[in-house]
């Protein structure tokens, strides 16, 4: 059973609100994820991007700064920013352990950052999102601190079609700071609204056992008979398309990540 506290997401806008002051009492818990750490999606990303050594970076909702430490060996520098003081913190450090130096962690905003239109060639933002509460506004930002061409590069959880009601139920069950996970042909529709050309998407399939999906809450409280209650519930359709390990109650099922890395068109 896991019971130490961590956090799973670093990323929403209120400033100094609730979840801010969650994420920064566990932004050691958050430092030590093996899957923030080293998932499948973040070399994905950083191959998907194609960064160039004289290309500046930027990642958004950086939290401990596993994105941008990993991102920095490939790109002139890069810039991490985050809400949570704590998260940034621990930034630092990881990039102070690994000898990287071309990066730089500032408290920032997602929706309107301070930095200028087309100072980036790159900007990412990477299992954060569902916890935007504007993603629109977010993505317009990026195109606005983007150069000419310049990639957008992002990873989020993203259920399938017909899923997503049922998923992002569980999620705020779980976890009251989540704002929307999106399906893949959403995140392509937000994107080209936004004045994006996509040019790479992948959906990663990760099967998680339900202990490992519900951390950092713990076994045994309301959360856990709540989210079970809801699976009870759920369809047939919803638990085949989730591969749902499933027999007296929910075992397992599988989790899915979008990595989507898309070109501003002018």
């Amino acid at each position: 059973m896991l019971k130490k506290p961590f956090a799973a997401a670093t990323w929403l806008m209120d400033e100094k609100g609730p979840t801010e002051r969650f994420f920064g009492a566990h932004a050691e818990g958050y430092a030590k994820s093996q899957s923030h750490a080293h998932g499948r999606d973040l070399g994905t990303l950083v191959d998907a991007l194609r960064p160039k050594p004289v290309e500046l970076a930027l990642d958004v909702a950086t939290g401990t700064g596993f994105t941008a430490v990993a991102l920095a060996p490939h790109v002139s520098h890069v810039t991490g920013i985050d809400v949570t003081a704590e998260m940034l913190d621990r930034a630092r450090r990881l990039a102070h352990n690994e000898g990287v130096l071309n990066v730089t962690f500032e408290l920032g905003n997602a929706q309107a950052t301070k930095f200028a239109d087309r100072t980036y060639d790159i900007v990412t933002t990477r299992r954060a999102a569902h916890h935007f509460q504007d993603v629109p506004k977010f993505l317009r930002e990026a195109y606005r601190v983007l150069r000419p061409k310049g990639r957008l590069g992002l990873v989020d959880m993203s259920p399938p079609e017909g899923t997503e009601v049922f998923c992002n139920q569980i999620e705020r069950l779980r976890d009251g700071s989540h704002a929307e996970a999106f399906t893949p042909n959403a995140w392509k529709s937000m994107v080209a609204k936004a004045g994006f050309r996509t040019r790479f998407s992948e959906v990663i399939g990760e099967h998680v056992t339900f202990e490992r999906w519900l951390y950092p809450v713990e076994l045994g409280g309301e959360v856990e008979a709540a989210v079970r209650a809801a699976w009870r519930s759920a369809g047939q359709e919803t638990r085949r398309q989730l591969n749902a390990d499933y027999s007296n109650d929910v075992k397992s099922w599988k989790k899915s990540r979008i990595v989507l890395v898309a070109v501003k068109t002018s």
